[in-house]
């Protein structure tokens, strides 16, 4: 290539921070604001009672997984439109006026999207992590069926799908056994996809596919953005209060902001706050909201497909907690 057709990766390293630092910190507000219902006097309480570290730590548990989404989505739609341009004439339009992906796609640090494959993988439910071998084969155009000689590369690819096929196969049979047919495709396509997701797309359709996939990426973004300030970052519980009639108990749903010497103080899942006298609290119990509750029994070699890797990690360690009753008593009674 004769000419740069696209920026150095350096030109672009105060953007990058700006937006690294600046978005944690306008979502982490908004997710205050949201989990306060609007109000400005909740918003207010939760400021001064949730402190930096637990914020941080809720954003880094709950948005992880939403981010990676959209960083996996740029990156391999980015290394597709980046070798369209450098396989493009130089004359070419799209040559001239790279797409914005591509420019992007350049403009990220290498260490940064290594980062964030690594978290896809810790952090995406075990399901999914199929996506990311066409996604890193798009995003970095590499297909080791295409690596000389041609035989060895060939019979490193089929000695990767046999493995492969060994460890998914019993969890594709299970899940096909019981219908759940969107498991068993998304255990088996994807390594397939892969083989097939490198090299240079024509201009033509460069040009069309570069305005979908912006859309797209935007779509996805906004979406996992809803989905961000939406999530509860405060431990949901549900608190029995002493001393009601046996016939007519009184149970507070909601999510604890503080305890002192006097108060324990909830955050109503019907909305509002509440100041419970220490006095007045009884039995409580530790609640999952409807996301965290397993929707399939499909296992991979002992592991939930709907676990990530670090939460089965934690399974061999802490088993999973069973839903307490009351959580579905008081949830019926508030509703």
């Amino acid at each position: 290539m004769t000419q740069e057709a696209l920026p150095r990766r350096t030109d672009h390293k105060a953007a990058f921070w700006s937006l690294v630092v600046g978005l944690p910190a306008a979502l982490s507000v908004l997710r205050l604001w949201v989990e306060s219902g609007g109000d400005l006097q909740i918003t207010l309480l939760l400021v001064s009672n949730v402190s930096p570290l637990n914020l941080v730590a809720a954003l880094f548990a709950t948005v992880t997984q939403v981010a990676t989404v959209v960083l996996i989505a740029l990156f391999s739609a980015g290394g597709i439109l980046r070798a369209a341009v450098e396989a493009a004439p130089s004359a070419s339009s799209l040559r001239l006026r790279p797409p914005v992906l591509a420019r992007v796609f350049v403009a990220t640090p290498v260490w940064f999207m290594a980062a964030a494959y690594l978290m896809a993988i810790l952090t995406w439910r075990i399901v999914y992590l199929p996506l990311l071998l066409p996604a890193a084969m798009a995003a970095f155009q590499f297909s080791p069926w295409r690596l000389p000689p041609r035989w060895l590369a060939a019979g490193f690819c089929l000695a990767a799908l046999g493995g492969y096929g060994w460890l998914i196969g019993p969890a594709v049979m299970q899940a096909w056994r019981g219908s759940e047919y969107l498991v068993a495709w998304l255990l088996v396509l994807p390594p397939l996809i892969a083989l097939g997701v490198a090299g240079p797309i024509p201009g033509w359709f460069a040009r069309t596919f570069s305005p979908i996939a912006l859309l797209a990426v935007i779509g996805i973004a906004t979406a996992g953005f809803f989905y961000a300030v939406r999530t509860p970052i405060l431990p949901l519980v549900v608190i029995e209060l002493k001393g009601r009639p046996v016939e007519r108990p009184e149970f507070i749903r909601g999510h604890v902001v503080s305890v002192d010497d006097l108060h324990l103080v909830i955050l109503q899942e019907q909305g509002g706050v509440r100041y419970l006298p220490l006095d007045d609290v009884g039995p409580t119990v530790l609640c999952a909201t409807p996301e965290e509750l397993p929707t399939t029994a499909i296992r991979l070699r002992g592991y939930h497909v709907e676990d990530s890797i670090l939460t089965a990690v934690g399974r061999q360690v802490r088993p999973r907690v069973q839903v307490d009753p009351l959580c579905r008593i008081a949830k019926s009674a508030t509703t």
